[in-house]
């Protein structure tokens, strides 16, 4: 149980950085006097920094130890915690974007050390149902986080919620002395550049770890899509205070946590691609409800966050068997969890700067970005499974 508790501290660690001061974006527009999608680039370079965070962890724990590993990732997210303070104080937005990105090269390998250990500490079928309740912690700690800093944000301001992203990475720093260690010191090997290129290749070439990488996207596109234009249809549009948009982040957290324990349960005695494909199938359910109610009903918040609870119990059923599925294909399990992360953030990523790109005129674009996530989300079940 204490393995599973740190693991939980670990994968959310990233995704917490992402979205914990979401509540303050429409304030880091006036306050920078910039657009409402120029503040947005706060999260577009965070993605940047938690997607190439994955493939510098997978050779490093090879060479430094899983417990050193973990250690750095808090020392950088300790480091660009501090820099967004300072940024914010000094009223310079280019140093605030490259924090974000800092912070996010050390939060984002918790993503990846959370997969990586569990793929060491557990059975292929273990494994499974342990990701599944990683990945309630996953969804959770960023809800609690956006109710922590919209409390933040409301009584102190926006800078005032990175302090919390600097408790967090000294936590990260101290729990990585109660985790077992992978690696021991005769089984380490000095890092080869060569090797690395060959190894990264290698994983590339796999059917079943791309499409896992590629599905495990689709479903982080729903939380980062919803991240980066739910502050902006539900404060600006809906006209609700970031308070209260904290608390309205805790509803979602409802089907998280269901997800995490219908996963986990339906485990025992489904296999991972029907629990998958029942997943993808209640994320669709989820997102019919949405467009419907943000139609009727615009102008109510719970049309918003309602519908997200179904969809989030649907992800909960795709996370951890995609993941169990694709890092169980191969023997390299190390390299492999780096690229399916890789490519999860990667997909993350490009969604928010295409996102970015456009007008929030209505609050029928999220809801509409959906429906082409899950339709790609489809297609890259269909792969996985023929993979696997």
């Amino acid at each position: 149980m204490k393995n599973i508790i740190i693991l939980m501290m670990l994968i959310s660690f990233g995704s917490i950085g992402a979205v914990f001061f979401t509540p303050g974006l429409p304030e880091i527009a006036r306050y920078f006097a910039i657009s409402n999608s120029a503040a947005g680039m706060t999260v577009t370079w965070y993605l940047i920094g938690y997607t190439f965070a994955q493939l510098l962890y997978g050779p490093m724990v090879h060479s430094l130890g899983s417990r050193n590993t973990i250690i750095i990732c808090g020392v950088l997210a300790l480091l660009g915690s501090a820099l967004s303070i300072f940024a914010g104080l000094h009223h310079s937005f280019a140093l605030l974007l490259l924090a974000r990105a800092i912070m996010a090269l050390g939060a984002g390998g918790g993503l990846k050390m959370a997969f990586t250990l569990s793929s060491h500490l557990y059975t292929k079928n273990e494994s499974a149902r342990v990701i599944s309740l990683l990945t309630m912690a996953f969804a959770i700690m960023p809800g609690l986080g956006v109710f922590i800093g919209g409390i933040l944000v409301h009584d102190f301001g926006w800078i005032s919620s990175f302090y919390l992203m600097v408790v967090y990475s000294i936590v990260i720093i101290l729990v990585s002395f109660l985790l077992p260690e992978m690696y021991s010191k005769t089984e380490r090997h000095k890092f080869h550049f060569g090797k690395m290129l060959t190894n990264y290749g290698r994983m590339f070439s796999s059917r079943a770890v791309i499409s896992g990488g590629l599905l495990l996207g689709i479903c982080s596109g729903l939380v980062y899509a919803f991240a980066a234009l739910a502050p902006f249809i539900a404060i600006e549009m809906m006209g609700i205070t970031p308070n209260a948009y904290g608390s309205y982040n805790l509803i979602p957290v409802i089907g998280v946590v269901g997800g995490a324990l219908g996963s986990n349960y339906c485990g025992k005695f489904w296999q991972p691609h029907k629990s998958l494909k029942i997943g993808l199938l209640i994320i669709s359910c989820g997102i019919i409800l949405l467009l419907s109610g943000l139609s009727l009903w615009h102008n109510t918040p719970l049309t918003l966050f309602i519908p997200m609870i179904i969809i989030y119990f649907g992800s909960g059923f795709v996370y951890g068997n995609t993941t169990a599925l694709a890092l169980h294909s191969t023997e390299d399990k190390s390299n492999a969890s780096a690229v399916v992360s890789f490519l999860n953030m990667a997909s993350s990523c490009l969604l928010v700067l295409v996102l970015g790109t456009v007008q929030i005129q209505s609050a029928l674009i999220l809801p509409l970005i959906y429906i082409a996530l899950v339709f790609l989300g489809v297609v890259w079940y269909r792969v996985l499974i023929k993979s696997t």
